[in-house]
């Protein structure tokens, strides 16, 4: 059992408890304020707010990216305040997944090669990163599409170019910011369709958004507001 192994039987993926995000002043700043959030297996979760709500400090706490002021973060049962920053480092690469408003393809490489840039530290060889890659955009719809460069790709081609690279190292949870932010609306209806099947296939996914529209098709939408929470009924 390698350090990233965890427990079968564990239903909670991500858990937040009374979690305080004070980022020092003068004068401070409270970001997040008593977060308690549970994140179960196979949830398909909205989280809803304006800016400057605090979604961003969320997903860096959610993310595993910044610790807390107070409060607890558990993923998949492990407590990462236990965690040196390099197991944390290897926690957050092997069990956590990334889409960004922005892409953050790399230019210059195939669509294929971005999506194995993902497995670049999981000690794969070439030959499997490139199969890894191939199945994750063959089930984000882009089959037709492997050997294009993003500059080749639409705005929503590149997003799930992006999706697909969260989704080739198998995460426990793919946390999403904003990933409709720089699309139309036909296209963050395909994106919305997409999450919704990738779910479906018993993928976790939560999706950080200002838009309620978005928000409002997914089956679980939490409210944001001034650094706290609220489960929308």
């Amino acid at each position: 059992m390698t350090a990233f192994s965890f427990l079968a039987d564990m239903t909670s993926v991500l858990e937040l408890a009374g979690v305080d995000k004070i980022y020092p002043g003068p004068p401070p700043v409270t970001a997040l304020n008593n977060v308690n959030v549970s994140i179960a297996a196979g949830d398909l979760v909205a989280i809803v707010g304006p800016s400057g709500a605090g979604k961003s400090t969320l997903l860096h706490m959610m993310g595993a990216l910044d610790r807390p002021t107070a409060g607890t973060i558990s993923i998949e049962g492990t407590d990462i305040a236990s965690l040196s920053d390099r197991r944390l480092s290897g926690l957050r690469s092997h069990r956590i997944g990334f889409v960004f408003q922005d892409f953050f393809l790399i230019n210059g490489i195939t669509a294929m090669a971005n999506v194995a840039e993902g497995l670049i530290y999981r000690g794969l060889g070439r030959g499997e990163r490139t199969r890894r890659a191939q199945v994750a955009l063959e089930r984000v719809g882009l089959g037709a599409r492997l050997r294009h460069l993003p500059n080749q790709l639409s705005g929503g081609e590149r997003q799930r170019v992006a999706i697909a690279r969260a989704l080739v190292g198998d995460p426990a949870i793919v946390l999403a910011d904003e990933p409709t932010g720089n699309l139309d609306s036909h296209t963050s209806e395909e994106i919305a369709q997409l999450f919704a099947g990738l779910n479906a296939d018993g993928t976790t996914i939560v999706v950080i958004t200002h838009d309620k529209d978005l928000a409002a098709r997914f089956p679980r939408m939490i409210e944001m507001r001034d650094g706290a929470l609220r489960e929308a009924e």
